[in-house]
């Protein structure tokens, strides 16, 4: 899913994460967990994936005669196997199956956040108090409920499947983008320190298998976030500087994760402050600070791109810049002849 919003004249896109297939586990009578998470979108992208994440932490249900926690934030690291070939998770204090029993399994990624949340085993949700530090991709899983479960190793039991955790993030990831239409002739900008100044650093999060609520969100005045400089996707540095030509665009280096709003909250006033210089040539001939208001409001696993429009209305924060224009007030008559001055003109000369 794709949304867009204007933030100084400028626009916001959601867009959802693609996903990747199931990767086939070996079959046994112990309770064992496999992955999958959607791919990353670019190079400096935060975003857990397949690929690196390492671990997290499970909580699981059993009821039978009565209802049992029996995972409570225990970590499930991967492991490589096969000279670097393969892997497979593992966890410490195997558990197995019980015949007949009905199962509940929730998971938290990565698996330092685990140890902030609660499973319930009333309701089977996910209490979870979270700190935002904008570069850890929070994910959550919950496993349909697993019923009349073979534990006996039998061939067509449920015990001989791994339980499967199609992992979704309930953090909002942002970037910036800039758009140069400065159309001065011989001209180009570079936008710099980009900077969120007001985002919420915690909050309490409640999750089931399908929905997720934030509450108690809070900010912080220490906690801002850094974005880095406006650069091209080659670019190997926050603090690499490139110049935007005219009619191009160009985005933040960093892409960071940011706690939805709640969803008794109709938008949030995100403050964001950024620097334009303006170039001819190698000169720099001025030097624009800008603070700006984007207000919306962020949803759960959505990525957005903020994206703003520099040009003449809006480059200098105090005012709009008007084009240097050239007019002819008057040419002066020619004076009138002076006979006095006339000059003799003597014919060639011929040899």
């Amino acid at each position: 899913m794709k949304k867009v919003i204007f933030a100084l004249a400028a626009v916001v896109a959601l867009a959802a994460c693609s996903q990747e297939d199931v990767i086939v586990a070996d079959k046994g009578a112990a309770i064992g967990f496999d992955t999958f998470v959607g791919k990353a979108t670019r190079v400096d992208d935060p975003s857990l994936t397949n690929d690196n994440l390492k671990n997290f932490a499970v909580y699981g249900a059993v009821t039978n005669d009565d209802t049992a926690l029996i995972f409570d934030n225990v970590e499930v690291a991967k492991t490589i196997t096969n000279n670097d070939l393969s892997s497979e998770w593992k966890y410490k204090g195997t558990q197995y199956w019980i015949n007949g029993a009905t199962y509940n399994f929730a998971a938290v990624a990565p698996a330092s956040c685990g140890k902030n949340g609660a499973f319930s085993t009333s309701t089977f949700k996910t209490t979870l108090e979270f700190t935002n530090d904008a570069v850890t991709d929070l994910l959550y899983a919950q496993h349909a409920p697993i019923t009349g479960v073979k534990g006996n190793g039998d061939a067509e039991g449920t015990a001989n499947e791994m339980v499967d955790f199609t992992f979704r993030h309930v953090l909002s990831k942002i970037k910036f983008s800039f758009v140069n239409q400065y159309n001065a002739s011989g001209s180009t900008i570079v936008v710099r320190d980009i900077v969120l100044t007001n985002p919420h650093k915690t909050a309490t999060a409640t999750l089931d298998a399908t929905t997720t609520t934030w509450k108690n969100l809070a900010t912080d005045t220490d906690f801002t976030i850094a974005f880095g400089n406006a650069v091209s996707n080659t670019a190997t540095a926050a603090t690499a500087v490139e110049k935007i030509a005219q009619n191009a665009e160009l985005e933040s280096f960093n892409q960071r994760f940011i706690i939805p709003v709640s969803p008794d909250t109709a938008s949030y006033a995100y403050n964001v402050s950024f620097v334009v210089d303006l170039y001819y040539g190698n000169s720099c001939v001025e030097t624009y600070i800008h603070t700006a208001t984007v207000t919306f409001a962020p949803a759960a696993g959505t990525a957005y791109d903020i994206k703003t429009v520099i040009n003449a209305s809006n480059i200098d924060p105090a005012q709009s810049q008007e084009p240097i224009e050239f007019t002819v007030n008057t040419i002066p008559g020619w004076g009138e002849y002076n006979n006095e001055e006339e000059a003799e003109i003597n014919p060639a000369q011929n040899n």
